[in-house]
């Protein structure tokens, strides 16, 4: 699957991304707001990659690799279904998420990856309510958060850090 963009081509995650997943997560800059805020090992990156593809042949949807240029590995953008329970929101949700490489910063990739993945994701039935998860003191994905249309809905801490769960229906 191919959702392209005026500067973007994301196909769906298949398994000759793990190399660049890997590559983007050993960047203290790229996951300094993620789960511990460390770099992931080899072993945690590869369960990861394998849930993605599981989570593709269960559900039809999940994780996007962003590419700016042929061949490039610019970031990713991901969908994960959630139940009410992991969710925090008393419902099923699909959560969205992004990480683009720090070459791509500043450029306008992450607001244009997701907003095409959102419109997707609502297009195509994938979710009825996307959930986005972010520490308030990123302020680049808080960004990207409010300009793809989510409200706020509720804080909360994980690991000693804070974060923000705001959430997007799809227009009936």
């Amino acid at each position: 699957m191919l959702i392209t963009t005026e500067r973007l081509t994301l196909r769906a995650w298949s398994e000759d991304c793990f190399d660049a997943l890997f590559a983007l997560a050993q960047l203290p800059e790229t996951v300094r707001y993620v789960g511990t805020g460390e770099p992931w090992s080899h072993e945690y990156t590869l369960g990861k990659h394998q849930a993605t593809l599981a989570h593709w042949a269960s559900h039809g949807f999940g994780w996007f690799a962003v590419s700016a240029s042929p061949g490039s590995f610019d970031g990713v953008v991901s969908l994960v279904r959630r139940s009410a329970a992991e969710s925090g929101l008393a419902a099923p949700a699909v959560e969205m998420g992004w990480w683009i490489a720090p070459s791509g910063w500043g450029r306008g990739y992450a607001t244009e990856a997701t907003s095409a993945v959102r419109d997707k994701a609502f297009a195509a039935g994938w979710a009825d309510r996307l959930l986005a998860v972010y520490e308030p003191v990123n302020t680049a994905s808080a960004r990207v958060v409010a300009k793809l249309g989510f409200t706020p809905h509720s804080k909360f801490t994980l690991d000693g850090r804070v974060e923000q769960r705001a959430v997007l229906d799809r227009s009936r």
